[in-house]
């Protein structure tokens, strides 16, 4: 049989994947939750690099560790123009260790900037299964735009967004729905509204969570720290504007450093700006 491959050709190459790209994944199917934020740079002439930080379990049970790491690879898009590929990379951890990944790629969303096709969104679905979780990772990956920068003044004003508890199924399990004021000079303030488990089996209960005094830090990649009185998260911004020469965020994604005080859940966050 044929492959159909060539029926999905709309001329992508290599040149198509090129720039800052916000990278994500929440592990499925595997023994305990993990979750990976970070940034990766495409040259569009099939290297890529960038660094990540990994929401790992730790120990003693129910501890969580955030392992840094650094990545350098190649990939090459298929030359049926289809969008698919591979990318074969390495991560060098913050311990020492280096960890090898195979992963097939699709781009999943394109723009022409200037006559060429680039990729603004792709899917990459790494090949074997995670070794320190057993689970199965699929990477989703968003261009943020080459001009401007980042900084504090990209996080201005208020955004929303949905918390999901990962890896305690119901009724130990925690859903929320939260918003931020941030005042584009590192601090915020928030209220958070959680479903959580009540005290008979099935019974849930809302609770309201106020931050008064948070702060932020947003580094030059568009990665940072949200620090609130509960705790830390590292965030990612995923999607963003310039608006004079700054970098405005239009969605960030976090994952909290340690598991839900109440119900052990791994919470993520995906966060948008309400008036773009």
């Amino acid at each position: 049989m044929a492959s159909m491959l060539p029926t999905l050709s709309e001329g992508f190459t290599n040149a198509s994947l090129k720039g800052s790209y916000a990278v994500s994944c929440i592990s499925q199917g595997g023994r305990t939750e993990s979750a990976m934020l970070g940034v990766l740079t495409f040259d569009g002439n099939g290297r890529v690099s960038g660094t990540t930080t990994t929401n790992l379990p730790g120990a003693p049970f129910g501890n969580r560790m955030q392992i840094q790491a650094t990545i350098e690879g190649t990939y090459v898009v298929d030359d049926n123009g289809s969008g698919y590929g591979s990318i074969s990379s390495i991560a060098t951890q913050s311990d020492g260790s280096r960890l090898d990944t195979s992963a097939t790629l699709l781009i999943t969303r394109a723009d022409r900037l200037n006559d060429a096709l680039i990729a603004q969104e792709l899917s990459i679905m790494e090949n074997a299964v995670d070794t320190r979780t057993g689970g199965l990772n699929m990477v989703s990956a968003i261009r943020r735009p080459d001009e401007g920068k980042f900084s504090l003044a990209s996080l201005s004003g208020t955004y929303g967004g949905p918390g999901i508890g990962h890896g305690a199924p119901v009724p130990a399990a925690a859903i929320g729905v939260g918003a931020v004021n941030f005042d584009g000079r590192g601090a915020f303030t928030a209220v958070d509204v959680q479903n959580l488990p009540g005290t008979l089996f099935r019974e849930r209960r809302n609770a309201t969570f106020d931050t008064e005094h948070g702060e932020y830090t947003l580094e030059d990649s568009g990665m940072g720290v949200i620090i609130a009185p509960a705790g830390r998260a590292p965030l990612v911004v995923s999607r963003a504007k310039v608006v004079d020469g700054i970098k405005i965020a239009l969605e960030y994604i976090f994952v909290t450093n340690d598991l839900h005080a109440l119900t052990g859940n791994l919470v993520t966050t995906t966060v948008s700006k309400r008036l773009p």
